[in-house]
């Protein structure tokens, strides 16, 4: 008489598979979201920066730009031969991007450890 293995991958269930990627997709998307917020939030101090030119007749002539490091980021207006730099600030962008790596990974490896049989059920069906 054959031995009934515990785990079958091919019978782990649509329930679980669905609540995993439902999961991931919800995670994401909070992710996402918050990533844009935060895109759109540089690009109007950018574009604020950049129309303050236009507020002061063209005698301003700066250029407003954005250097990044490592989760840190530097806004800088340049021009009429003077740079003005910010503090280096925190970077939500590349945190948020970090995070949506470390969380798909994590999930990913939930997943695959909940797919794989025990030690001790592969032990006890040997047997």
């Amino acid at each position: 008489m054959k031995s009934k293995s515990l785990f079958n991958p091919l019978k782990a269930g649509p329930l679980e598979m669905r609540k995993t990627v439902l999961e991931v997709l919800f995670a994401d998307l909070i992710i996402i979201v918050a990533e844009y917020l935060v895109i759109q939030d540089l690009q109007w101090r950018s574009n604020y920066a950049a129309a303050a030119v236009n507020r002061c007749s063209g005698i301003c002539s700066y250029s407003p730009s954005f250097s990044f490091g490592f989760l840190t980021r530097v806004f800088t207006m340049s021009g009429n031969s003077v740079q003005l730099s910010s503090p280096p600030t925190f970077d939500w962008v590349q945190a948020l991007a970090y995070a949506l790596v470390v969380l798909n990974g994590w999930l990913a490896y939930k997943w695959l450890k909940s797919r794989k049989p025990s030690r001790m059920v592969a032990a006890t069906t040997a047997g």
